[in-house]
């Protein structure tokens, strides 16, 4: 059965492609868009079939409903992909978007060969956030999408006003509607992986950057110690949006995970 605001629009959602060779999927979080991956479609395109999707109510799916579940945003990922005709692949989520691939992996645990779980949890609801869902909610309510959007992207930067990669985020940021914002919200707020994390069978790495203010080291701890093929990777000097503060660390350590195994050294 379907809840309320769990449906997935039987349109493919909009992807960004580049590449050839083995599929690898990135999933987007809260508040983001395929368009945040554009370094990661040039550096890994040589070696992958990089697929990017804009879930629904966001980047370049902004004019569609958000679900309001994480299962559902899973589901409509799974369905797009099965539109491209891509049956196994590899897969990344950040954020809100590890939550996603999570549950992609429960749906359908066949498909996936390796996992990359990057600035996230086994938990929506986020001890030790910035500030709580409730209160995120409320400013949207008090503040409107454009400034809650704004803040939220800045938090996501070791130095928001320094960062050249800020002005891109906030824009893309800018392009969710408020309607998607609370629907995201309220998707992360009542998901909860944690009994599934020990039942996870394929490799995957845990990647985190230090200075994280969204998700704390006890959350990324939970991931690296319970998930029984874990690897972990902390990168120092850098937050939440860590690609694009440390985008040469971030490649080559996920590069080195993900490999084809014609890549591999001998």
């Amino acid at each position: 059965m379907v809840a309320a605001g769990d449906e997935v629009n039987a349109a493919p959602l909009p992807v960004r492609r580049a590449g050839s060779g083995e599929p690898l999927v990135l999933v987007h979080g809260f508040l983001g868009g395929s368009a945040q991956w554009a370094a990661e479609l040039q550096a890994w395109g040589p070696h992958f079939d990089v697929i990017a999707p804009d879930l629904a109510g966001y980047g370049d799916a902004c004019d569609r409903s958000a679900p309001g579940t994480i299962a559902a945003h899973a589901r409509a990922v799974l369905a797009t992909l099965d539109t491209l005709g891509i049956d196994r692949f590899r897969l990344l989520g950040h954020s809100m978007g590890g939550m996603v691939v999570q549950e992609m992996l429960h749906q359908a645990p066949a498909r996936v060969s390796r996992l990359v779980l990057y600035a996230t949890a086994a938990l929506g609801s986020i001890p030790g956030r910035f500030e709580t869902m409730q209160r995120s909610r409320e400013r949207l309510v008090e503040e409107g999408i454009e400034q809650v959007a704004r803040r939220i992207s800045a938090t996501w930067l070791l130095d928001p006003e320094a960062s050249p990669a800020y002005p891109a985020l906030s824009a893309l940021a800018l392009r969710s509607r408020i309607d998607a914002a609370r629907a995201g919200l309220d998707a992360m707020e009542h998901w909860d992986g944690r009994d599934r994390l020990a039942s996870i069978g394929v490799p995957t790495l845990v990647v985190w950057g230090e200075s994280d203010r969204t998700y704390g080291w006890p959350l990324i701890e939970a991931l690296w110690r319970t998930i029984p093929k874990a690897s972990l990777a902390v990168l120092p000097a850098c937050a939440h949006a860590l690609h694009l503060e440390r985008p040469a660390l971030f490649h080559t350590l996920v590069h080195e995970f993900l490999r084809p195994p014609s890549d591999a050294r001998g």
